[in-house]
Order: structure tokens, then sequence, then C-alpha cells
């Protein structure tokens, strides 16, 4: 049964969250084609790096020491450099710290190639795994800004994916370029003797790649960019900002330990897996492998059904039981008397950390502000990778304690096993606390029903919408001199205002006399006056069979007060669905202009919400294309950066053709997908179950 949610998505034709949808949309496949092939670089180089330092030391000792201290290398950036890498992302441009980042780390890769001391390769692992600490983040940060909220889990999803799922391709492709290397080394003299030579430069032709594709990714800077120069005490200011952000904040801290807890959970699976597989469950070296594949299949599973099983239960809810049944699958695996049956019980642990890590992300992305999402995805980094690291030392020491105190090699493995299971759910019980505290202490979504009517299918209802100075007026204009023209019978109406009572109310909200109004006082008294206009004007006249034209509607509130104020677009949309009972128009022109021109053309002194800042009328103009970008079928953005009559040209083949399309047969409310709306009498209420 379709909920009112569905409804209502049917009614403003919005775009559903498919796969499909977002790796063709262009800012995310150039993005998604950087991760990808980058991610399989960066796994080749360090197989290769790993080979080359083992080589340079020599020796079975030596290799293990020279490979320990690699690793250390890779590991320290974390502890020295992590706390002020979040701070970067949130301070500096995001997009052109990626691209440094991706240059850097390929030319170091490449110059490996050459260097011949052990000290110089662990410098330069040093300082790749730095660039590394800021380049994550600041993708991580930049994905709400890129993609719609509602493909966040698919984003993801993918994302993770792309990072974690290239490593058994990573060590196929290590694999042949070393076997490339060798039968080239004949042939090109720069190859003889340096058997990591053609991985290491393919590594670095990977992050060029990225570079490539990242510098066509349309970033926008955060907030704290645009502010100025880089100012290293302020960099300082923003670390202990962050921190207390995180310790104040219940739903970043709760996110960010889930999280966290999560990665345990995988240190503590590949840090006792060879020791179960081969002293518990009696099998061969070669059945570690099929562990490891099975954990990664039941990852994989996990990330792909995280926005289907958000759909059931809310993510607030999903994420910390995830946690907890992962935490019980960790027992039920210990209990596992064979491989086969220890294979299946892992493949549901790796779908729950799985499913953990998406849902985690998504919440970080949903709610922490633009200003401190560096910063959190920087601590979210830093923390995980210790907490593998602490628990790929921990667990196989404890199994180690557990036999020396009696137990026996084999159940002491069981034993650990179980204790990471113990710590998994003792951790995930306390992120539900904390989020359910967040849960009661957040302000309380709308739970309004409407009546979703079916519109008058003689009329048809047009809304133009802008930020200040757009040039809506004179489009308006000129489409109502043009539609007469045609013969059809026009009302023009406006927002707010179009009755006794909305122009009083116009009057209140822009005058500058009024002064600062509570974010929702606003937003309520909007959908006031909208309310009856709709009532008043523009239902009796669409029932009339008239064209309406409107200046401004809901989309304006969704822009001004869901994305300009903050309130969200949720809680705005479901307000003014149930005060206009479902209305929608049929078609919506949008006249996109950056804010601080269309500004600038305004000749009358401002109005209130002219008087707000050029930040305030960015995220405006930004709401808008967000919007349209989901309802392609309903709004038609035009550039209105271009004298009067050609912006009204590109407006009038809008309104041609959609007036064609409702001649030819397709109704005055085409491009909306049919819903069980169109199926219910005109006044039935449409309960929130369907």
């Amino acid at each position: 049964m379709a909920t009112v949610a569905d409804e209502v998505a049917a009614l403003r034709g919005t775009r559903s969250a498919t796969l499909g949808d977002l790796i063709t949309h262009p800012p995310f496949a150039r993005l998604l084609a950087a991760m990808s092939v980058s991610s399989l670089g960066d796994w080749v180089g360090f197989l290769a790096v790993t080979a080359l330092v083992a080589e340079l030391a020599g020796g079975t000792g030596g290799a293990a020491f020279s490979v320990a201290g690699l690793m250390l290398a890779r590991t320290l950036p974390a502890v020295l450099f992590g706390p002020i890498a979040g701070a970067l992302v949130d301070r500096l441009d995001r997009k052109r710290i990626m691209v440094i980042a991706d240059l850097a780390r390929g030319a170091m890769y490449a110059a490996m190639v050459f260097i011949g001391q052990l000290w110089a390769i662990y410098a330069l692992s040093f300082v790749i795994e730095s660039f590394s600490l800021v380049w994550g983040p600041a993708r991580d940060a930049s994905l709400p800004n890129l993609v719609p909220r509602r493909q966040l889990a698919n984003a993801n999803s993918i994302a993770l994916a792309s990072t974690y799922g290239t490593l058994p391709l990573g060590g196929i492709v290590f694999t042949v370029l070393v076997g490339l290397n060798t039968l080239l080394s004949h042939a090109i003299p720069i190859l003889e003797g340096r058997d990591q030579a053609v991985p290491l430069f393919l590594d670095a032709a990977t992050f060029v790649f990225s570079a490539a594709m990242i510098s066509r990714v349309p970033i926008p800077p955060s907030p704290a960019a645009l502010t100025g120069r880089l100012d290293f005490s302020r960099i300082w200011r923003d670390v202990g900002d962050g921190i207390r952000f995180l310790r104040e904040d219940s739903m970043a801290s709760a996110m960010t330990a889930g999280i966290v807890v999560a990665f345990s959970a995988v240190g503590a699976v590949l840090a006792l897996a060879p020791l179960f597989v081969v002293r518990s469950l009696g099998a061969d070296d070669a059945a570690w492998g099929f562990m490891v594949t099975s954990f990664g299949v039941g990852i994989g599973l996990g990330m792909v059904s995280a926005n289907q099983a958000s759909r059931l239960v809310e993510r607030v809810s999903l994420f910390p039981w995830s946690i907890v049944v992962a935490a019980a699958t960790l027992f039920v695996l210990a209990s596992m008397p064979n491989l086969a049956l220890a294979a299946v019980v892992t493949v549901w642990l790796g779908a729950f950390c799985g499913l953990a890590w998406v849902t985690g992300y998504t919440l970080l992305q949903e709610n922490v502000r633009d200003e401190f999402r560096g910063r959190t995805f920087a601590s979210l980094t830093v923390l995980s990778r210790m907490g593998l690291f602490l628990s790929l030392a921990t667990f196989p020491t404890l199994a180690g304690v557990y036999g020396t105190l009696g137990a026996g090699s084999e159940l002491g493995i069981r034993l650990a096993l179980a204790s990471a299971g113990i710590a998994v759910a003792l951790a995930g019980l306390n992120t539900r606390r904390l989020l359910k505290r967040y849960r009661l202490s957040r302000p309380q979504p709308l739970t309004l029903v409407p009546k979703l009517k079916r519109p008058p299918a003689t009329g048809f209802f047009i809304a133009f919408e802008g930020v200040e100075g757009s040039g809506k007026g004179t489009q308006l204009r000129l489409a109502e001199e043009h539609l007469r023209a045609e013969g059809h019978d026009v009302l023009v109406t406006r927002e707010p205002g179009g009755t006794a009572v909305g122009e009083r109310l116009r009057e209140l909200l822009l005058d500058p006399a009024t002064g600062n109004l509570d974010a929702r006082t606003e937003a309520l008294l909007f959908a006031a006056a909208r309310a009856q206009t709709v009532h008043s004007v523009i239902r009796p006249a669409l029932a009339d069979g008239k064209v309406v034209l409107c200046d401004r509607y809901v989309d304006s509130s969704l822009a001004y007060q869901g994305w300009g104020r903050g309130l969200g677009e949720q809680d705005i949309l479901t307000l003014n669905v149930w005060g206009t009972q479902g209305l929608f128009p049929d078609l919506v022109i949008l006249l996109h202009l950056e804010p601080e021109r269309g500004l600038l053309r305004s000749t009358e002194a401002p109005d209130r919400m002219e008087m707000e800042g050029q930040d305030f009328h960015a995220k405006v103009a930004d709401a808008y294309l967000r919007i349209a970008e989901e309802h392609p079928e309903r709004i038609v953005v035009i550039e209105a950066d271009k004298d009067q009559d050609q912006v009204f040209e590109d407006v009038r083949q809008a309104l041609d053709k959609a007036l064609a399309d409702r001649e030819d047969g397709a109704g005055a409310r085409a491009p909306r997908p049919p819903s069980a709306a169109e199926d219910a009498p005109a006044d039935r209420e449409i309960s929130p179950s369907g």
C-alpha cells in the first residue's frame, strides 16, 4: 500500500533514488571514476611498496622488520597529522585539496622506483598517508553537496565498495604487472633490476587520472573556505571546536563511535580468522582466503541493501541494531564446528558490518553541518584506523592469554571471538542509548496528514520561481500576454498575496520594519497565505479550466525556509502539502540567476528577504537547483542572465510544449507518474499506512 510520502512524491514528480540515476549523474560519475581507479592503484601501490621494502631489507628477519617499519610509517600520520586534517578540509578549498593530494601521491609513488633507501621510502609513505588523510574526509564531506539527499545511502555504498572492493582485483593486477615488468625489463633498461617499477608507475598514473576527474567535479567550497586566507592559529582553534562538537553532539559522537566499533569488529575477524580456521576448525591455510572472501561478500551485500533496509526501519534505529546483531553473529561464529557453517555465518557478519558502515556514514552526512563535516570525517578516519589496528593486535594476544590460562589453543581462539562479540555488543547498546537521547531531544517531524485531492483536470497550473531579481515579474507578464494571445483564459496571482488575507501577510513578511522573525513563524505565515490563495483563488480557477500563473509557490518555501533558514525540506514540504491539500503545479519555470547578479538588478528599496546576507541567498539559489534536479519532469530551468526577450523565448517554448502535451491527450498532470491518489475520491483522506 502507498504511504502519504509515496503519494506526495508522486504528486511532485519526485525522481526515485535508483543506482542507475546515481552513476549516470555526471558529478558523481566523475567522482566514482576517480575513487575506483585511484583505490585500485592504491592497493597495487601498497603491495608494490611492501614487496619493495622487503626486497631492500633482504633476509627473512630483515624483511619482517622492514615491513613492520612500513606499517608504522603508514599508521603514524593518523596519530600525528589526523587531528588537524579535518580542520584543513573545513578551512581550505576541498576540490583543490583533493587534486593536490592526488598529484602529490602519484609523484611520490613514481619516485619510489628510483629510491633505494628504506628511510626515504618510509618518509614518502608517511607523506602519502598524510595526503590520504585529507583526501578521504574531503570526499566524504563533499558528497552531500554533490548528490541529492535521497541518494546519499547509495553514494556511500558505492564509495565504500570502490575503496575496499578493489582489494582482490588489486592483488591480481599487481601479480600481472610484476610479470609484465619482468618481460619488459629486457627491452627497457630503466626497468632492469627494478621489479616493482611497472606497478608503481601504474599507481602513479591512476592518481593523475583521479586528479583529472576531480578537477571536473563541481565541488563547492566549505563555508569556512570562503572567509579568506589560511590562518594556522585558526586551524588549531578549529581542531578544538571539532573536538568540542564531537563531545557535545550526541548524534555525531554516537555515529562516530558506532562506525569505529564496526571497523574494530572487522579487525577482530581479520586477526583471528587465520588461527580460527586452522586450529579451531581444522582446515588448511587456503581456507583462510575462503573466509576472507565470505566476509567480503557479506560486506558488499550489506552495503548494497542499506538503502532498501532504511525504507523498512528508520536509520537511527537501523544503525545500532546492525552493530548489536553483528556482535551476535560473532558469538555464533565462535561456536561453529566446521568451515562451511563458519563461512555462512561470516557472510552475515560482513553484511551487518557493511550495513552499519553505510548507515552511519549517511546519518553523519545528513545531520552534521557542512562547517564541521571535514573535522568529523577526519576524526572518523583516524579513530577507525586506530580501532582497526588496535583490534588486530589485541584479539590475537587475548587468544594467547586464554590459551596460557588453561583454555587451550582452540578454545582460547573461540573465547577471543566471543570477547570481541561482547565488546561490540556493549558498544552497540551504548550507541543506541546515545541515539535514543538524540531522538528525544531533536525536533520531531510534523505528522500532518493531508487529504490529497485530485486536481481539476481542465485547468493548468504554472508557477514561476527564482532568486530575488531573477525577472519573475517581467516573465510572468510576458507569459500572460502570450497565453491570452493564444486564446487561453489566464489568471495571474502571487505569493504571498492573491487574497486580502494574503496581501496583509505579504506586507508583514516583507516589511523591513517587521525585523527578525523566528524561522518557524516565517514558514507558518508563508504557508497560511498559500493555503488561503489555493482555497480561494487557485483551485476555483483550475476548476473553471483557466491557466493559472503564480509568482512563487511551494518550492519557494522549500528553498528559502527549508534550506536557507535550515528548517529542513521534509517539515516544510509536509506543512505545505497539508495546507494546499497536495496541490502542485503542472509546470514550474525556474529562472536561474546567480544571487549577487539578481540583487544588483533591483532599483527599489530592498524588502526584508532581500536584506538577508549573500550566504543566505547563495543557499537559496543552490537549493532551487537541487529541487530542479530531483524533479526534472516538472521543473524547467531557464538561464535568466540574458536579455529579457531571449529569456522569454525559452519561457515561451517551455509553455507551448507543456500545453501542447496536454492538448495531445497527456492530461493536465501527465508529467507526474500515476499514483493511488488518482483513483481516490476527491476528498478521501489517505491514512499514513496507505
